[in-house]
Parts: structure tokens; sequence; C-alpha cells
């Protein structure tokens, strides 16, 4: 596998888009709850891809399709819902840091489900981002919004960067010769309609009459839709398609920098135990992508003394 300038440039611009992506949920959520947010996000991919989904309709070969709705509901739908409720209750750049642990998944469901040899690299990489999530989750021991505890949303936050790197070790094994661009469009296409009806049943049409600024939390829910959804995905499953899942879910080594960024920007503040965690994250991912070899300097040589 050649990793190119290409394949590293669309590794950043993914890193940019998907790290504003926190930002993006925590404003829509001041107009809109979390599952309004989830499906509307949804259901604005749809609408834009509809018209690819339809021109590639007969080109989709039907024995891929179970694997395309597992990663349709598993990589895109389930996640969609998790990170807005999470979000409700913790920072987008704690969400930011949590969700690369997608990287860390990726090797770990590597091993277990598709049989990937590992090595001491990604082994450390796994322990030290183990060692960044309990810090992170000791902060959690204080109360959240309306006096409920943390914990539960940290691990909704896990459950969602572990089905993201599920989905894209699906995508690398049954994508085959299928264009990234007919792959998304066909996930959105699966989701469309329930997205339409999980929106209805959340009383989203109703939000209008109650709230002035409903119309600017559309505005950042369709800006999250085009570029975190849309663009991305694509981008990212035609660099999954190029490389591998592993290289693709590197991205999640500069998202949380991105997320924590803006977070500042937002008023945001992350305690010292906070940041330790998240540099352990990192630092973690770092180690992961290193193929690093045990050397025994006491072992005897080969040559006769």
């Amino acid at each position: 596998m050649k990793i190119t300038l290409k394949n590293w440039l669309t590794l950043l611009i993914l890193s940019l888009v998907w790290g504003s992506s926190f930002i993006l949920i925590k404003k829509g959520l001041n107009s809109f709850s979390p599952y309004q947010v989830g499906s509307l996000r949804v259901v604005f991919a749809g609408i834009m891809l509809l018209p690819t989904a339809f021109i590639h309709r007969k080109k989709f070969p039907k024995k891929n399709y179970p694997w395309l709705t597992i990663c349709a509901v598993v990589g895109s739908f389930i996640p969609m819902f998790l990170f807005p409720l999470a979000e409700m209750h913790l920072d987008s750049s704690i969400a930011g840091i949590m969700n690369a642990l997608m990287s860390i998944f990726v090797i770990v469901l590597g091993a277990i489900f598709f049989k990937y040899k590992t090595n001491f690299g990604e082994l450390t990489g796994v322990t030290l981002a183990f060692i960044g999530v309990i810090l992170l989750l000791q902060t959690s021991s204080s109360e959240g919004h309306g006096g409920e505890s943390q914990w539960f949303y940290f691990v909704l936050l896990i459950i969602a960067a572990m089905m993201y790197a599920f989905s894209g070790l699906l995508t690398q094994k049954y994508m085959g010769d299928i264009s990234p661009l007919a792959w998304t469009a066909f996930i959105e296409l699966v989701l469309f309609i329930p997205a339409i009806i999980a929106l209805y049943l959340s009383g989203f049409f109703e939000v209008f009459s109650q709230k002035d600024n409903a119309w600017e939390g559309v505005g950042y829910i369709f800006t999250l839709s085009l570029f975190g959804s849309v663009l991305a995905n694509i981008f990212y499953y035609k660099l999954i398609g190029e490389t591998s899942a592993s290289f693709a879910s590197s991205v999640s080594l500069l998202m949380p920098i991105v997320a924590f960024m803006w977070g500042l920007v937002d008023g945001e503040v992350l305690g010292f135990i906070q940041i330790t965690g998240g540099i352990l994250i990192i630092a973690g991912l770092y180690f992961g992508r290193k193929n690093i070899k045990i050397k025994y300097p006491f072992t005897k040589s080969k040559k006769a003394l």
C-alpha cells in the first residue's frame, strides 16, 4: 500500500471538516432536540444524494445490499443521534476527543473480527488510549446538566466511535469496485425514509412556531450535513478504497485538535485531567500507526566466540 501526497491532503481536509462537526452539532442543539438534529442531518444528506442514487441504481450489486444496510445503520444512522445526545451534557471538544477512539477500535475490531495482525506499536497505542479514556471518565464524577451523571454520555460516545470503526472495516471489505460516491448515496438512500419518519415524530415542525432561532439552527445542520455527512463521507470511503480502513481512521489524530480549538473559540474550558486524557488518546493513536519492533540486545551473536 503506497500512501501518496493526495491521500495525506485528503486526510488533512477530512480532519478539518469532521473536527468542525462537533461545534456545528452544539450550535444546532440550541434550536432543536438531539433527535431532531440527527434526523434532519440524515434527511438533508438524503435529499442531496437522491439523484446520484437514482443514476447508479442499476450498478449496485444486490449481493452487497445487506452489508450496505449494516454500514448505513451502524456507521451513520445510530451515531447521528448518539453524538447530539451526548453533547447535550458534554462539551463539543470532549466529543471530538472521544471520537478519536475510532482509530483504536479499528485496530481492536480488525484483530477480533477480520483477523488483522497487530504489532507492539498498536498494542501500545491501545493501552495509552485506554488510560486516556479512564482519565476523561474521572471528570464525569461531577453531575451534568439537570443533575444526572455524565458517565452515560461518555459511554454513548465510545459506542459511536466503535460503530464508526466497524463500519469502516466493513466498507473496506465489501465496497469493492463500487465508487465512493455511489456507496455514500445508497447509504443515505437506505436511511432517508426512516429519518423522515423520525423527524416527523420528533415534533420538528412545531419548533418553528416556538423558537425564533429555528432557521439559524437549520443553517448549522445543513452545513453539517453537506460537509460532515455528504462530502466528507465520499472522500472518506474513497480514502479507504485507495489505502485502508486503518490509514483512513488516522483522521482521528487531528480531529480532536480541531474540535478543541473550536471549543476554545466557543468559550469551553478543559481541566488538567481532561487535557491529559486527551493527550494520551492522541499519543495512543500516534503509536497505533507505528510498527514497533522489540530489539533484544542481550541475544547471543550468531558468530562463534
